[in-house]
C-alpha cells in the first residue's frame, strides 16, 4: 500500500451517527477498521511513522496513520474499542482549553464545536492504551486570522498546557480548520516536529511535516470507496 513511500494518514471527527460532515457513523468506522486488518495494514499514530522516516528514510511499510480532530468523547467511547480490537494506534487532537466541557459549554466557545469533548482523565487513558495526544491549540482558531503574538500563545500554551497535564510529550499538531500560511507554519516549527492540514493527498517522500496531507473519512464511508483507496485508487480524486 505505501508503494515509492507513500503514505496514508486519515482522519476522522466525531463517532456518531449525526448528519454532519465531521461524524463517522459507528458501524462504518468499525468496517473502516475491518477493511485495514483485513489488507493486513497497521493503524498507527503519526508520531510512529513520522519517527521512523526520521530513523530510516522511509514511512513504515503496511502501516495506516489514524487521526482525530478535536477530541470529542466519542473517540474513547465508541473509537478506541475498535481500535485495540486490531490492535491499533492513534493520534487524537486536542484544544487544551476546552477539555472536559460539555457539547453545550464547547458551542459557547466555539460554534464549530456542539459534542462532549474528552476530559484529562480520559486523555490519559488514550495515552495509556498507546495513542499520541497532540495539540489542536488552545481554543481553536483559524491561525491565519490572529496577529502573530496570539498565533504564539495558541501553539505555545496549548503545549505546554497539555503536558503539564498529561506529562507526556507534545510534538505533533493538526491546524484548526486545516488553515496555514507562511507565518503560522513559521510559528508551528519553533513549538511542533509536524503539523498536519486538511488538503487531500497521501504523504510522499518530499512531505514537509509541518504540511502534512490527510484523507477526510468524511468522504470515504461507501465502503467500495474506502477499498479503493486502500489499494492505492483515487490518486486523482
Amino acid at each position: 500500500m505505501n508503494g515509492a513511500d507513500r503514505l496514508l494518514v486519515l482522519t476522522w471527527h466525531a463517532i456518531d451517527a449525526r448528519p454532519s460532515v465531521i461524524s463517522m457513523p459507528p458501524a462504518a468506522f468499525r468496517g473502516q477498521m475491518a477493511a485495514l486488518a483485513q489488507r493486513g495494514l497497521q493503524g498507527v499514530s503519526l508520531a510512529q511513522a513520522f519517527e521512523q522516516r526520521e530513523r530510516d528514510g522511509r514511512f513504515p511499510r503496511d502501516a495506516v496513520v489514524l487521526t482525530f480532530d478535536d477530541g470529542y468523547l466519542s473517540v474513547m467511547t465508541e473509537g478506541l474499542p475498535v481500535l485495540a480490537t486490531h490492535g491499533f494506534t492513534a493520534t487524537v487532537f486536542l484544544a487544551s482549553g476546552l477539555v472536559g466541557l460539555n457539547a453545550a459549554e464547547a458551542q459557547r466557545r466555539n460554534p464549530d464545536l456542539d459534542r462532549d469533548l474528552l476530559n484529562w482523565r480520559q486523555a490519559s487513558e488514550l495515552l495509556q492504551a498507546g495513542c499520541e495526544i497532540g495539540s489542536h491549540t488552545v481554543n481553536h482558531p483559524d491561525l491565519t486570522r490572529l496577529a502573530p503574538a496570539a498565533q504564539e500563545r495558541e501553539l505555545a500554551d496549548a503545549r505546554s498546557q497539555l503536558e503539564q497535564a498529561l506529562q507526556a510529550p507534545v510534538e505533533s499538531l493538526a491546524y484548526p480548520y486545516g488553515r496555514l500560511d507562511a507565518a503560522v507554519r513559521s510559528a508551528a516549527a519553533r513549538h511542533y516536529r509536524r503539523a498536519c492540514t486538511t488538503r487531500l493527498d497521501r504523504c510522499g517522500p518530499a512531505t514537509d511535516p509541518l504540511r502534512i496531507d490527510r484523507i477526510d473519512m468524511y468522504y470515504m464511508q461507501p465502503a467500495r470507496r474506502f477499498a479503493e483507496l486502500l489499494d492505492g485508487g483515487l490518486d486523482h480524486w
